[in-house]
């Protein structure tokens, strides 16, 4: 149910309570003992109008499909605080295990009753004391109930039977403030929501994109140190080489060093120390290939992580689109 209709049915109800106080004495001249009936009649309406106002909006059913267990408190809490006669509130799931209560070792606990046993909605009165239960339904699913209990202040007095024009304009002024009123309360209460639900967004999604940061950087950290070691050794078997070519030049060209056997033995000392060279070659082209291999992997670790970040992304989209479509059914 959506704000708007929330608030027409409290102005609604709030109006037609009115026209029966200030137009039912015209027509039932009662005794005491009919006065009696006629308000235990009364606070029936009363309550039943006020277990479906709560139980119906929107931002009750938003709490229990959530299960926003603090919201729900919340709510308890400013229904005891407008509604003082009210002795005890209980908010359960559709298993009648207590999500929220006015009491709270309550919560948890299955909450034994068979009020709802004949309906969607009951109020009952018994020696005074008034019992109200009342469904939280999504289209045709039962998602939760509600169940308060009361003790009116109320007392039978004896009814006038003219028609007071003052409780009539007073009836219509007290119907347009509780209409802003519920209006009011909903937005806000809606709005309250909605930031909630994007604080648990941010807290659920920031430490899984600050670890992905995290390895992104170390994996280019090792990417790069991988790279100076390759670059270090190009540049040491350049020099190897070029040591090699000044050597070889320098025996041409020095004439005490021309024999052949110096040379060869020069010649295998050079080609060992290029077979070393080509071994470590070897060796760091195996660890570049499996640092290359690891970073594979990270990004492919990182790619699933943002797979299922966009999954989350999606699910959290979907959920809002729920909502929005449960609050606004005519759509």
């Amino acid at each position: 149910m959506s704000r708007g209709a929330a608030s027409v049915i409290v102005l609604f109800l709030t109006l037609l309570l009115t026209a029966f106080l200030v137009f039912s004495p015209r027509f039932f001249s009662q005794k005491n003992a009919q006065n009696s009936e006629l308000f235990k009649e009364l606070l029936v309406k009363r309550f039943t109008s006020l277990g479906n106002s709560v139980a119906h909006s929107s931002f009750v059913e938003d709490a229990v499909i959530m299960g926003e267990e603090a919201n729900l408190i919340e709510i308890i809490t400013r229904l005891r605080r407008d509604e003082p006669e009210i002795r005890f509130i209980h908010i359960t799931d559709a298993e009648n295990k207590v999500l929220a209560s006015s009491d709270s070792t309550m919560v948890g606990k299955v909450f034994d009753t068979k009020i709802l046993a004949t309906g969607s909605n009951a109020v009952r009165e018994t020696s005074g004391s008034y019992e109200g239960g009342f469904s939280i339904d999504i289209g045709k699913m039962k998602v939760g109930a509600l169940y308060f209990g009361a003790n009116p202040r109320m007392s039978a007095v004896q009814l006038p039977s003219d028609v007071n024009p003052l409780a009539i304009i007073v009836g219509i002024v007290f119907a347009i403030i509780a209409f802003f009123v519920t209006l009011v309360s909903g937005r806000r209460i809606r709005t309250k929501l909605i930031d909630e639900m994007n604080r648990h967004q941010e807290e659920m999604f920031s430490p899984k994109i600050e670890s992905l940061k995290k390895a992104q950087n170390e994996a280019q950290n090792r990417l790069n140190e991988v790279n100076d070691q390759i670059k270090n050794a190009e540049l040491e078997m350049q020099r190897f080489s070029e040591e090699y070519e000044l050597q070889k030049r320098e025996a041409e060209s020095n004439p005490l060093v021309q024999s052949v056997e110096k040379l060869k033995a020069a010649e295998v000392n050079l080609i060992k120390r290029l077979d070393d060279l080509k071994e470590e070659e070897a060796q760091l082209n195996t660890e570049i290939s499996l640092l290359s291999q690891k970073r594979e992997e990270v990004l492919s670790a990182l790619e699933v992580e943002k797979k299922e970040e966009r999954t989350l992304h999606e699910k959290l989209d979907l959920i809002k689109k729920k909502i929005l479509h449960l609050e606004t059914p005519g759509k």
